[in-house]
């Protein structure tokens, strides 16, 4: 797929090739190996792409290779480097060993670079790394001065000439509420585009190209909202002087995911205009943008681009250098993940959690509500209920792999990583009647709105909601109104067998994630956390619990349902295609599948006049 990209008032008498490579969101999958179902995935893996990376590198004279960030956390291998056998002064992440390994010229700094272990787990990458980190949006609070660089000039010697190839990074701005606990004071996060526009005049003065190493995602939203300032590709791409942008974070891949997004060309991976890459996360693909550059009155120019994804599949070898240098961290950290804790008396799978109460969020909440009853038996907040707040974070994202499905029987540490697969640390807020509910209204915009006089087919979830965001809070009854606009929705709130009193206080358990702001809950926007004890993971917390209990059978309450509502026409939604053999009761009787999509996810009929 050729595009013509600049062309100026003569183009040049010749071209020089060169491509960028593109990773994105590794997060510490260096081997195809899924440690949360310790199972082997023939479709991710830094240790596969390497193997494509050097087909790129022996068919083409000149290529760069460069990431996107969310590099040294995410796996259980993160967990194992960060908790279990913690890194010693001088050691470095293996993934940092495997990036060096492999040549990465640059990478950017994602959120969960910083928002997860804190700044010192990062700066030993920073140490081990025979690359540069880039951030223009992040600075340090006390000097005004950019945390890591800014951006980068490679120096490529192409067909004999050196081209001045500018690389700038960027960070989500959420992330200094993300990792409120380990930045805050310290760091200071610009809006992307801000700091594009700033840093552009100096860079574009040493560079001949340029190009956005970005960690954010692409989003439609008006430019001055959350989900924009998050995901700011769109209008980055406005920003004049960049030539090509590599981004991130979203997990997605471009060309291919962002059909019907306004100004994203979703086959040529064009952002107004601008050649584009997203390659995926975990190793899933190879991203590619193949640039012709000419010179025009002695500058170097984009005359031609274009971008391709090569994704991971059984097909692709595993590459043995990459497999030796991840063989101790792998073996070590397999068979921590192996380690049991205890059983469950049930299956504990995520199938049905954005429709129905759930076994995945119910063990969660479980082990929160255990873990608090203690913690305030006695003190200031004694007095004060305590609710608890859980989403199901592996609910089918885009296809039928991205489920929790815990069977029953032992439960293993990398069971519940399947159960809860952030390292969150544990956030107590207090809230009011009123803002409980209004924290739950945004959780309800995980449903569509269905129009009950409709005939025709209507899909009940949004396919755009993260299931991270879809927050269960346990210790309250409600139903859910998906008939009406969003803001609207929650209806019948009861607390301890009484309509809800919306000037009582409560105390509701979360992560620092919903803590800092993360997923715009209102509540948790406008205020700080009344307990944060630094360190405490909510995943040890559901280890404990599941220890000192032995078993657990956490068979949902049926806290919550969808409210029943007479429809004209069908109401359907997408899960799992094996998810009957793990029906929450809240459905029985009332589900019917219907047929395979387009993605391997299982089409099912949802009687909602019943449940």
């Amino acid at each position: 797929m050729g595009m013509k990209y600049f062309a100026g008032s003569a183009m040049a008498d010749s071209t020089s090739s060169l491509t960028l490579l593109t990773t994105t969101d590794e997060h510490q999958y260096i081997v195809p190996y899924d440690y949360m179902s310790d199972t082997e995935r023939d479709n991710i893996g830094l240790s596969k792409v390497f193997t494509l990376i050097e087909e790129e590198r022996a068919e083409r004279e000149n290529t760069m290779l460069l990431s996107a960030g969310d590099t040294i956390q995410g796996s259980l291998v993160g967990n194992y480097e960060f908790a279990v056998e913690p890194l010693e002064d001088g050691e470095t992440q293996t993934i940092v060993k495997v990036f060096n390994h492999m040549g990465y010229q640059a990478a950017a700094v994602g959120n969960h670079e910083l928002q997860d272990y804190g700044m010192p787990f990062f700066e030993k990458a920073v140490a081990g790394s025979e690359f540069p980190w880039l951030s223009a949006n992040i600075k340090e609070v006390e000097t005004g001065d950019h945390y890591v660089e800014p951006y980068t000039i490679v120096e490529q010697e192409i067909d004999g000439e050196i081209v001045k190839v500018g690389i700038f990074g960027a960070t989500p701005p959420q992330t200094m509420l993300w990792g409120s606990d380990h930045v805050s004071g310290i760091l200071d996060f610009e809006e992307i585009v801000d700091a594009a526009e700033e840093i552009m005049p100096e860079l574009r003065e040493e560079a001949d190209i340029v190009i956005a190493l970005a960690h954010t995602g692409i989003d439609d939203s008006p430019k001055d909202s959350a989900d924009a300032r998050e995901n700011a590709a769109i209008y980055l791409s406005e920003v004049d002087g960049i030539d090509a942008m590599i981004l991130g974070h979203n997990h997605r891949h471009l060309p291919g995911d962002f059909d019907g997004v306004e100004m994203v060309d979703n086959e040529l991976g064009l952002i107004n205009g601008i050649p584009a890459i997203m390659a995926g996360s975990w190793g899933d693909a190879l991203g590619a943008i193949d640039l012709e550059l000419g010179k025009q009155n002695g500058q170097w120019r984009i005359a031609e681009a274009s971008v391709r994804l090569r994704e991971i599949d059984e097909n692709v070898a595993s590459h043995q250098e990459i497999e030796e240098l991840a063989s101790d961290v792998h073996d070590n950290t397999v068979e921590y993940v192996r380690t049991p804790i205890g059983t469950a008396g049930i299956g504990i799978a995520s199938f049905f959690s954005r429709v129905a109460d759930s076994p995945v969020t119910q063990v969660v909440n479980d082990a929160q509500l255990w873990w608090a009853e203690k913690e305030f038996a006695e003190g200031d907040y004694s007095d004060l209920p305590i609710l608890s707040a859980a989403a199901p974070f592996q609910a089918g994202r885009e296809d039928a792999e991205y489920f929790t499905n815990v069977k029953e029987g032992d439960i293993t540490i990398g069971d519940v990583t399947d159960i809860y697969i952030y390292d969150n640390e544990i956030r107590v807020m207090k809230v009011t009647g009123a803002e409980v509910i209004e924290w739950l209204e945004r959780s309800a915009e995980n449903f569509n709105q269905i129009d009950p006089d409709s005939t025709e087919v209507q899909d009940l979830l949004d396919g755009g909601f993260s299931a991270y965001n879809y927050d269960v809070i346990d210790g309250v009854d409600y139903e859910i109104d998906v008939t009406q606009p969003e803001g609207q929705r929650i209806t019948n709130v009861m607390f301890d067998g009484e309509p809800i009193d919306e000037d009582q206080e409560f105390l509701v358990v979360t992560n620092d994630y919903r803590a800092g702001g993360g997923g715009g809950f209102g509540p948790t926007e406008r205020m700080d956390p009344v307990y944060a004890p630094s360190g405490l993971v909510n995943r040890e917390i559901i280890i404990e619990y599941i220890e000192e209990l032995g078993t657990v059978t956490p068979t949902p309450t049926d806290n919550w349902r969808i409210k029943p509502v007479e429809v004209a026409g069908p109401v359907h939604f997408r899960s799992h295609p094996e998810a009957y053999e793990d029906i929450v009761p809240g459905l029985e009787g009332k589900i019917e599948f219907l047929e395979l999509d387009e993605n391997g996810m299982g089409v099912f009929d949802l009687d909602i006049a019943n449940l």
